[in-house]
């Protein structure tokens, strides 16, 4: 028995305490093609230092042997050594028979430092000189994937099914494919693929992948029925929550809409698109509880400005504008027009009107072409007196609806 056998006879035994020792014995006793074999066994069983060492004695007495250098790489890779991994790489020459392998280790190694052109430029190099080895067509698949270049990654994904490779190393083209076309915005066709899909493939990620193309193509029966499913298997799935409320909302049903948002922020309370579909739902089911939910949202969520708008918004037109100015009191609302316009409009319905007037003002060029603005701008500086700004209000009105009589009549009156 060879010390090598050894070796492997006593990992196998669990013994991993003579292992280090025994490879020592080996590295001196046995030959270079039977050390080779045991670094590959080892490589094969994860025991990547105790084949590293194996390796680098190889390495001392072949120098410029390409299958080690590669290995070698591959162990520096998994270290997290790139510099070391491409210092090995680069020692492998076109001649070689690990040549394939150190395009492809390269590629990997340049593609985690985030040199994509560069790790592209590998690929297609294996491409061009091993036309037959899909590795490469996959793997330049997956940078474009991750570079989300996806009508590229198309390219090389549909290559692989053309050869009838549904599957390398564990990964479901047909999924990738389906991914691709969505991330394309081809969402119709990513349908068509998803699919296809059999129940192994069509894993908890790729259900809520489909059914929010379903939401997107606006067919929200099968998207609840695909989310529900996917709900049912695993109801802490948070991103599944908006679109599920979002599509009972757009069919009207609105209790289910506001159940599963409130579920939803149960599990994540940061989400601001559930406070704003579960208040949206809410108005018609528990006005006072919807209202309670947003406030609630406007005090957790990170950016609470989108909430501050909607509600503010409810306010003005429910004609509840004291809430909204209880609501704006103590906020700085000068970055932001719409919240400006609310204030203006809340502080002259409650009699405020030189407040209203200046804020009003405010935010004309961003609303100059809103005619409800432009009707409550003119409405403000009726009420005080200002006839020269109300004339150029007005005809900013007229430029936009010139066959209103009304705003016309308005016009002459102070012409």
């Amino acid at each position: 028995m060879s010390k090598a056998d050894k070796v492997i006879e006593t990992i196998d035994d669990g013994d991993f305490s003579k292992v280090d020792n025994l490879i020592q014995d080996s590295l001196r006793e046995d030959d270079d093609q039977t050390l080779f074999s045991l670094a590959e066994t080892l490589m094969s069983r994860g025991l990547s230092v105790q084949a590293k060492t194996i390796y680098e004695h190889l390495l001392s007495i072949c120098p410029t042997e390409g299958q080690i250098l590669s290995r070698l790489a591959e162990i520096a890779v998994s270290d997290g050594d790139s510099d070391k991994a491409l210092d090995y790489i680069s020692q492998i020459t076109p001649d070689s028979p690990a040549y394939a392998e150190n395009l492809l280790v390269s590629a990997d190694i340049y593609q985690s430092q985030g040199l994509y052109e560069v790790s592209e430029q590998k690929l297609l190099t294996g491409i061009r000189e091993y036309p037959d080895e899909e590795v490469f067509k996959f793997a330049l698949a997956e940078v474009y994937f991750d570079e989300n270049k996806f009508s590229k990654a198309l390219t090389y994904y549909d290559m692989l099914l053309d050869m009838d490779i549904k599957n390398y190393s564990g990964i479901s083209i047909v999924l990738r494919k389906a991914s691709s076309l969505a991330g394309d915005g081809q969402y119709e066709a990513a349908i068509s693929e998803y699919e296809k899909l059999n129940a192994l493939e069509l894993n908890e990620d790729a259900q809520f992948q489909l059914g929010f193309l379903y939401n997107q193509v606006k067919n929200y029966n099968k998207s609840i029925t695909t989310l529900e499913n996917l709900l049912d298997t695993n109801h802490d799935y948070p991103t599944a929550y908006p679109i599920l409320a979002e599509d009972y909302l757009n069919i009207k049903k609105n209790s289910d809409a506001f159940k599963y948002a409130q579920l939803g922020l149960n599990i994540n309370e940061l989400d601001d698109r559930l406070y704003q579909i579960a208040f949206d739902a809410g108005q018609v089911e528990d006005a006072k509880q919807a209202i309670d939910i947003i406030e609630k949202g406007i005090r957790t969520v990170d950016d609470p400005m989108p909430l501050i708008i909607k509600l503010s918004d409810y306010y003005v037109t429910k004609g509840q504008f004291k809430a909204n100015l209880d609501l704006l009191s103590s906020r700085d609302v000068s970055n932001t027009p719409k919240l400006v316009w609310n204030l203006a409009k809340s502080e002259y319905e409650t009699d405020d009107v030189t407040d209203a007037q200046e804020n009003i003002l405010l935010v004309l060029d961003d609303f100059k072409d809103n005619l409800d603005y432009l009707s409550d701008l003119i409405e403000i500086l009726r009420s005080t007196g200002n006839n020269a700004a109300l004339k150029a209000a007005l005809k900013l009105y007229l430029k936009q609806d010139p066959d209103n009589e009304n705003m016309q009549d308005l016009l002459d009156q102070i012409s």
